[in-house]
């Protein structure tokens, strides 16, 4: 009986066959169809991360300079001169792929799309300096690069500008020009924090937050504490900040509650907490030796809150 049974569950009728069957021939086309459509050139993520940020740095001190920058060579705009259909063959020659043509690049063998890439490298500023450097171009082939390796020829002004921190003329000139004076830590507005280098808008809202947090700022050290601002950027500002600590708001330590201590940076709420606690048991604080005996305030606490607390 059993057997019968069993026997029953895996009879099919006909439709029921050619549905499996139907079912396995769509499942081997979905696993075996990106076989068929496999790119010519593999996508090499790491390198086309690089070069992309080789762009957005140009590109990055294009707008500090006001303008694209030169090449100082050949400026090549997105030429509709550029046939994107693939070489019938190939040449090599000598050449400096800075001042290579996108029909010279062509007689190489170069692709279209990858002579696009190279010419909005170069346009943007992009220079190579040595002959391995092609092997940086997003979308060269490997063949295609140790065919080429040989035959590269770089001018000797462009290798030996490399370690020499070159910017265009125009940069260079506005920041010879453009000179940052002393700021008032106290009460600059973000016009005049943006002015300093390395600092932006973002970085200068965050300071005047922070700086009204505090109840205002007593030496130019604290400006380091404001998040965003790294240690190299604070050392390029430090000598153009200037602090008036006369200006700072204090907190009566007696008479505020809990929200205040709070709202103040160097304060967490456990610490504005213990600080009440202790005031309601033993009476308001008379200096600051009242205040060490508050469990959680520390010696280095209270010294950064002294310039803040009034009795």
């Amino acid at each position: 009986m059993n057997a019968n049974r069993v026997k029953e569950y895996f009879n099919f009728s006909k439709k029921e066959r050619n549905g499996i069957i139907a079912l396995l021939a769509i499942l081997a086309g979905v696993w075996f169809a990106p076989l068929l459509f496999t790119p010519d050139e593999p996508f090499d993520g790491k390198e086309f991360v690089r070069f992309e940020h080789d762009i957005a740095q140009l590109e990055q001190q294009a707008a500090l300079a006001g303008k694209y920058i030169d090449s100082g060579e050949i400026f090549y705009p997105a030429s509709s001169a550029i046939s994107y259909s693939k070489p019938v063959k190939s040449e090599t020659f000598y050449f400096d792929p800075n001042t290579l043509n996108p029909s010279e690049w062509q007689r190489l063998g170069i692709s279209g799309r990858t002579i696009q890439t190279i010419q909005n490298f170069i346009a943007k500023g992009g220079k190579f300096y040595k002959a391995e450097d092609i092997g940086k171009i997003y979308g060269l082939r490997k063949p295609d690069y140790e065919r080429l390796l040989p035959y590269v020829r770089i001018a000797a002004h462009v290798s030996q500008s490399k370690d020499k921190n070159v910017y265009p003329p125009s940069f260079a000139a506005r920041s010879a020009k453009h000179t940052v004076g002393m700021v008032p830590i106290n009460t600059a507005d973000t016009t005049a924090f943006i002015a300093l280098p390395g600092i932006g808008s973002k970085l200068a809202i965050r300071i005047i937050s922070f700086r009204e947090k505090l109840g205002g700022f007593y030496n130019v050290e604290q400006v380091a504490e404001v998040y965003g601002i790294s240690d190299t950027v604070f050392q390029q500002i430090k000598g153009h900040l200037q602090c008036d600590a006369g200006a700072i708001k204090k907190i009566n330590i007696n008479t505020a509650g809990i929200d205040e201590l709070k709202a103040h940076p160097y304060i967490k709420y456990q610490v504005g907490n213990a600080v009440i606690q202790y005031r309601l048991q033993h009476g308001n604080f008379q200096n600051e030796d009242d205040l060490r005996q508050v469990h959680l305030v520390t010696d280095n606490l209270i010294q950064k809150l002294l310039p803040y607390i009034d009795y």
